[in-house]
């Protein structure tokens, strides 16, 4: 029985693939489109740091988050986060700052929906931040999905036995989501509801090939 309901930020509740390509190619000399997208087919810090010597030193962490001030959440986003913390419990796990992420939250009023935050500053690997949310929320595996824009999320989520719902427009298209065979793969976040709704009632299998 699903039960929780964890988000990305960065390409699913914040659509920002064009500008995080955009810094990416200020801190990384000489980056292409698709070198950016096969950082994300891992966990974007490791993978980040293998081309260290491209490094310009230009601040990527922080820029990300100073692109959130002020920045609006987009009314349909805000009804499904509405929508599903009326029957789940709704938490966010992410790879940029809790603080920039929990100020954008509250900015646009859906801090309220949300039960848990952790970002870089709880842990730069993914899995281990699903980990905490575990051990403190007291939370089973099964009972959780997540939904994420990149192949490395559902590998590191995957990892520990967490099951992934693909969003297509975020930084990954469907073709390299579906590598990480994710539960479902969507296009529209108010598909997450029904998904999960067939889920508890042990549906077959979502994921379509």
């Amino acid at each position: 029985m699903i039960k929780v309901i964890i988000f990305d930020v960065d390409g699913v509740l914040d659509e920002n693939y064009d500008m995080h390509f955009e810094f990416s190619q200020k801190k990384t000399l000489n980056l292409t489109r698709e070198e950016h997208r096969k950082l994300f087919e891992g966990n974007i810090h490791i993978e980040r740091a293998k081309l260290a010597h491209r490094d310009t030193g230009f601040d990527m962490i922080n820029h990300m988050n100073s692109s959130r001030i002020g920045k609006k959440i987009k009314e349909s986003t805000k009804k499904v986060l509405e929508q599903l913390a009326k029957t789940y419990i709704v938490g966010v796990i992410s790879s940029g700052l809790e603080s920039g992420i929990n100020d954008y939250l509250t900015s646009n009023d859906c801090l309220k929906y949300v039960t848990f935050v952790y970002g870089y500053e709880t842990h730069t690997l993914k899995d281990e931040k699903f980990k905490i949310a575990l051990n403190k929320y007291n939370f089973e595996k099964s009972e959780c999905v997540y939904i994420t824009d990149t192949l490395g999320d559902i590998k590191e989520a995957t990892k520990i036995g967490i099951r992934c719902i693909g969003y297509t427009k975020g930084y990954h298209e469907r073709e390299r989501l579906a590598k990480g065979e994710p539960i479902a793969i969507i296009d529209d976040l108010d598909e997450i509801d029904k998904i999960v709704t067939k889920l508890n009632l042990n549906k077959p299998a979502l994921f379509e090939k």
